[in-house]
């Protein structure tokens, strides 16, 4: 039975395979091309193994429940709102997630008013990496 998967990305920037509301975490990729992905809970050993969109092989089984659907689609929207934010400086965080909530078809139709306050809070955060650094002391500067 082969299931299509569907590519997210972390909260670190890295690439997560979601299949029927659980999150793996890539692994390594085999000489046959074949990926290897391990659940994204620490202490979970449940697997697959993708060629391409599509899940070649499961191994082992989940002992933890399935992550809710309000969590996945605050993650999809706070990754996508992220790399915006880091794109368009000059544009105000809410406009990117007004635009990016109207633009979704109502696929996040379970996102909660403290759900944008925390996109927006990780936003700046994401954009305070790309300030420079305040200096350290007073030598740097020269006064007349």
């Amino acid at each position: 039975m082969e299931n299509k998967v569907n590519f997210i990305t972390s909260e670190k920037g890295k690439p997560l395979v979601l299949l029927n509301l659980h999150k793996y975490r890539f692994i390594r990729e085999r000489k046959d091309g074949i990926k290897k992905w391990l659940c994204t809970k620490k202490s979970c050993y449940a697997s697959i193994l993708t060629n391409g969109e599509y899940v070649h092989e499961t191994i082992n089984e989940h002992h933890h429940p399935e992550n809710s659907q309000q969590s996945i689609e605050r993650q999809v929207l706070r990754e996508a709102c992220k790399r915006k934010s880091n794109n368009t400086i000059c544009v105000r965080p809410i406009k990117i997630i007004r635009n990016e909530l109207m633009g979704s078809n109502g696929n996040h139709s379970e996102i909660e008013h403290r759900d944008v306050r925390s996109i927006r809070k990780a936003m700046y955060d994401k954009r305070r990496k790309n300030y420079p650094a305040f200096p350290k002391s007073n030598l740097k500067f020269k006064f007349y």
